[in-house]
């Protein structure tokens, strides 16, 4: 007898089906930073992502107790703030401040094709949601490296301000910016700080942007890092702030995208500022980043399938479920997840093209309280007349 060709199996066969995984939640804040460590344990490589998770670690950093470099304060730092992921690329210190810059600034090694510098941040196992490179980024030829890669990588960047008067500071802010250039995740942080080191046994000066990160570290991306305490002696140049005052030169810093430290009634340094460099509210980038960071990361696992009415539905409510669920953890007020109703077109369809549209709302920082003191003649008749008919 022939073989039976439409025979398949004389038992059982078990085909299970699941159901998508969920996205989960949003990541909290990764760190980076590209410094410099001339006295680094042989065990930390230059120019490759160095993860520091804890004090030990960051003493490789600083293997003689001189506190060279820029990147033993920079981790220790925020050690002392937050605990968070923080990955360091350490470059060489030239023989001046342009040889150093050229170093942080980095690029591509024509030889070996390896990333130097900057351009080796990418490569982190957990890719930075904000990064600095402390003390050399006042410069304009680092901050447009840094804006270049915010953009690339979809992460924050915090800048120094250069050293000098308010005046001199808000017309250096005029002078960045630009729309598309990435800018728009950058953060820029005023005035030196002054911390203890027990290497110079008294106080030295670092940069702004370090103390600045610490406060990012301690807060969700989608959070302002504004109005936190930040553990510093003092600040190179004192700036007044004012609750009720919007004449201060710290209002004006503030009108101009730059953060700076000042005392409040909270005691001690206050970070002051909830906008990056071009007016918006970095949290609002930071909450963008996060959430296109995720989506990006989910979709990979569904590219290359058929592009059936059920797997399009599915990643519909898969998004959904995750939209909701940051609604419920109060990272959103309110989303909205669709198939775009007008791009789904069958042109691109065929050229293997879909559209999903989030709409989501977003939390704004508590920037300007406005408080009504409204002295009411009906009031006080009201108690009167209790008095009198007591």
């Amino acid at each position: 007898m022939p073989e039976i060709i439409n025979f398949e199996h004389n038992g059982a066969t078990i085909e299970a089906q699941r159901p998508p995984e969920p996205l989960g939640p949003l990541g909290g804040e990764v760190l980076g930073w590209v410094v410099t460590a001339p006295d680094r344990d042989p065990s930390v490589p230059l120019n490759t992502p160095f993860r520091i998770a804890n004090q030990a670690d960051a003493a490789l950093l600083d293997t003689t107790g001189d506190e060279a470099g820029t990147g033993w304060h920079a981790v220790s730092e925020v050690l002392k703030k937050a605990k968070v992921p923080q990955y360091v690329v350490v470059v060489e210190e030239g023989l001046d401040i342009t040889e150093t810059t050229a170093n942080i600034i980095g690029g591509i090694d024509a030889t070996s094709g390896q990333p130097l510098g900057l351009e080796a941040l990418p490569n982190a196992q957990e890719v930075p949601t904000v990064f600095a490179c402390p003390g050399y980024s006042h410069q304009s030829e680092v901050r447009q490296a840094m804006a270049s890669m915010a953009k690339r990588i979809m992460s924050r960047f915090v800048m120094d301000a250069i050293d000098d008067t308010v005046d001199a500071v808000t017309a250096d802010s005029e002078t960045i910016g630009g729309e598309d250039t990435g800018y728009r995740r950058g953060y820029m942080a005023y005035q030196m700080t002054a911390i203890y080191s027990r290497a110079a046994l008294g106080d030295v000066m670092i940069a702004p942007s370090v103390q600045a990160m610490a406060c990012f570290a301690a807060t969700d991306p989608w959070v302002s890092p504004g109005n936190q305490g930040v553990l510093i002696q003092d600040v190179s140049r004192h700036v007044n702030y004012n609750i009720l005052d919007k004449s201060t030169n710290g209002d004006l810093l503030n009108r101009y995208g730059v953060s700076y430290y000042a005392r409040t009634s909270l005691g001690g340094f206050s970070l002051i500022g909830n906008r990056g460099v071009t007016g918006e509210f970095i949290s609002h980038v930071g909450l963008e980043d996060a959430i296109a960071r995720k989506l990006m990361k989910a979709a990979q696992k569904g590219m290359a399938k058929n592009l059936t009415k059920s797997f399009m539905e599915q990643e519909v409510r898969k998004i959904n479920r995750f939209a909701q669920d940051l609604v419920a953890q109060e990272v959103i007020p309110a989303a909205e997840i669709y198939l775009h109703p007008t791009l789904n077109t069958i042109e691109r369809y065929k050229n293997g093209s879909w559209y999903v549209v989030f709409d989501y709302g977003r939390y704004s920082p508590n920037e300007h309280t406005i408080i009504h003191l409204n002295a009411k003649d009906e009031l006080t008749e009201e108690f009167i007349e209790e008095v009198l008919n007591a």
